[in-house]
């Protein structure tokens, strides 16, 4: 693998997918960003069902040079995350038990089958690849996470915990049960390191930001100094801990750094993206340069995307936190199109290269898929306007201004799209793009109304002449849509629809003919398509609206007759001369048994639909 210079040690976690083509293309975003490293969260459901997909995604997560640290997701419920625990329900024998007595679902640290588990667990996590083991907020059960409201409670008071506290454990938190918790938390990390070492793996601890109450651990050279520890981390997340950013991320970043550099190992430092609005961005962008200078050099965040994909801990800012929080930690401008991710690009073969592109292209197709449910919000809306007699505008310069006039053009001969109903507005030149007055003059030109439906192509979302165009539609009340490559872009906050496929960096950085551009003509494809299609434009699947202008398209409508009506080929061509070249026209009269006048007026009542007209 090759890896690229980059300001600062940084990384992300990353969770929930399992599909490795989507994994790749995320994991060369990650790297394009400017992250050095990557977290992935491996769940006891991925132990028991995704063995070897797991050892493909750190595979690939490797092959854009990332390091990968690999965190026990939600295992035994001791560790963070919320993924669920099989071992707690296969064996609830093994389970902790609170000071009135009642068994929980959280394994006991001190259970030597649980202990066993982690190090399986561990194992199968150094077989995947992984750099480090993250053993991430190690701790005993916080009650809320196993449904018991009372905080005052605490665990565990277990036969295992019994036998190595020399006897039953007292039924108040005294500082005697303190001591044995937090020395049982240290022990239970010094077994598991110890098994990772041996195996030639790495190690990272990340404790909560605690020192005091149930769950923090007092001493943290008590972990620090554990045999085969490499690396000591915390995550000082203000927001849980209801603080505020600048002075907690401080306090704990400066213990940290103390800390680390008494015992000779790396310190890392987790901050949240998740969570986070617009409005506590330059909080965030305080607590990471804090960090630094408080001498934290390797600073992560949770995690990608600012957990946009996940509904309990989004935000609707979560794609500008996540701009924000990049730029912050990688120190590089955050315009995914322009990253460049080949340095050695010229060197490759032919065959190498078309390799290259092609496995590229094939990511594609998945970020459309992605973007499906805001696509077809936009489609229902454009649908609804031109129905009542409005016009699909498109705007755009440079690829996406051609792409757009290809789509357009392509309307009226394949779906009989009359003149002027989907019309692109393309600025002139190669420096057009950047002329917004001319972008609202262009549209002003128009005519435009409520009726209308305007979308917006740009691949950055921040092209000056479609930001305008796009300005000038809504003033005039249009439905606005904006198609970019980015999230939280200009161009989509000020659209009633954004549909951004983001297809991360290109093989020659800012080139977005490629990925973005093929990437844009599979949206106006869809666009175009399925709006004709909802328009009824077409009929069981066929091109009745087809325009005759050459002998292949007239055999073509001759064709789709015979196998829309079933009436024979003499009937057919009767019927098309009679309704001078017009396919729809002649299929309704053929269907309805109509006159060819009438088959066009009802055509007319209907919109252009053969359905309706039929109905």
């Amino acid at each position: 693998m090759t890896l690229h210079p980059r300001a600062a040690r940084a990384g992300s976690s990353y969770f929930g997918v399992r599909i490795v083509r989507h994994v790749r293309r995320d994991m060369a975003d990650l790297a394009a960003r400017g992250y050095t490293g990557v977290l992935h969260t491996l769940s006891e459901n991925d132990l028991a069902y995704y063995r070897g997909t797991v050892a493909d995604i750190v595979a690939a997560s490797h092959d854009e040079g990332l390091t990968v640290q690999a965190s026990p997701w939600g295992l035994g419920r001791t560790f963070g995350g919320e993924a669920e625990s099989r071992f707690v329900a296969f064996h609830p024998e093994e389970c902790q038990v609170l000071d009135d007595g009642r068994r929980v679902a959280a394994a006991c640290l001190n259970s030597p089958a649980y202990r066993a588990f982690c190090s399986e667990w561990a194992d199968w996590a150094l077989e995947c690849g992984v750099d480090s083991v993250f053993w991430d907020e190690p701790a005993w059960v916080v009650p809320r996470h196993v449904g018991v409201e009372d905080e005052s409670r605490w665990a565990c008071r277990c036969d295992h915990c019994a036998e190595r506290f020399g006897g039953p454990l007292p039924t108040e938190l005294t500082e005697e049960a303190r001591a044995f918790r937090e020395a049982s938390v240290a022990d239970f990390l010094r077994e598991v390191l110890a098994h990772v070492a041996e195996r030639g793996g790495a190690n990272t601890i990340c404790l909560l930001p605690a020192t005091e109450g149930a769950q923090g651990i007092s001493d943290w050279n008590s972990v620090a100094s554990l045999p085969g520890l490499t690396t000591f981390a915390t995550d000082p997340y203000w927001k849980h801990w209801n603080e505020p950013a600048g002075p907690f991320v401080r306090r704990f970043a400066r213990l940290l750094h103390e800390t680390c550099e008494r015992h000779g190992v790396g310190a890392q430092l987790w901050l949240p993206s998740f969570g986070l609005t617009k409005e506590e961005i330059p909080e965030l962008e305080a607590a990471i340069a804090g960090a630094r200078e408080e001498g934290i050099e390797d600073l992560w965040t949770w995690g990608y995307e600012a957990c946009g994909n996940m509904t309990s801990l989004a935000t609707p800012d979560s794609p500008l936190v996540w701009e924000a929080v990049s730029a912050a930690l990688t120190g590089r401008p955050q315009k995914t199109t322009e990253r460049a991710r080949f340095d050695e690009l010229e060197l490759r073969s032919t065959r190498e290269l078309v390799a290259l592109l092609n496995a590229e292209d094939a990511t594609v197709a998945g970020a459309v898929a992605d973007a499906a449910e805001p696509l077809a919000a936009a489609i229902e809306a454009i649908v609804e306007r031109l129905a009542r007699g409005g016009r699909l505008v498109y705007a755009g310069a440079g690829t996406s201004g051609r792409l757009a006039a290809l789509d357009a053009l392509e309307c009226g001969p394949t779906f009989g799209s009359p003149p002027g109903e989907v019309i692109a507005v393309v600025a002139d030149g190669d420096d057009g793009e950047d002329d917004a007055v001319r972008g609202q003059a262009d549209l002003r030109a128009l005519g435009l109304g409520p009726h209308d439906a305007v979308v917006g192509i740009s691949a950055s979302g921040s092209t000056p002449y479609t930001c305008a165009a796009l300005a000038a539609a809504r003033a005039v009340g249009a439905l606005t849509v904006a198609v970019v490559s980015v999230r939280g872009s200009e161009l989509a906050a000020g659209a009633d629809h954004e549909v951004a496929v983001v297809v991360g960096p290109e093989v020659i950085a800012g080139s977005t003919r490629l990925k973005a551009g093929t990437a844009q003509k599979l949206v106006l494809n869809s666009i175009s398509t399925a709006t004709m299609i909802r328009l009824g434009r077409t009929y069981a699947g066929l091109m009745v609206g087809v325009v005759p202008a050459n002998a292949k398209l007239r055999e073509r409508a001759r064709r789709n007759l015979v196998i829309a009506t079933g009436a024979a080929e003499d009937d057919v061509d009767a019927a098309l001369l009679a309704a001078d070249g017009d396919a729809r026209v002649a299929l309704v009269a053929l269907l309805a048994g109509i006159d060819p006048t009438t088959a066009r007026e009802r055509l007319e009542g209907a919109g252009g639909s053969v359905r309706e007209a039929l109905a």
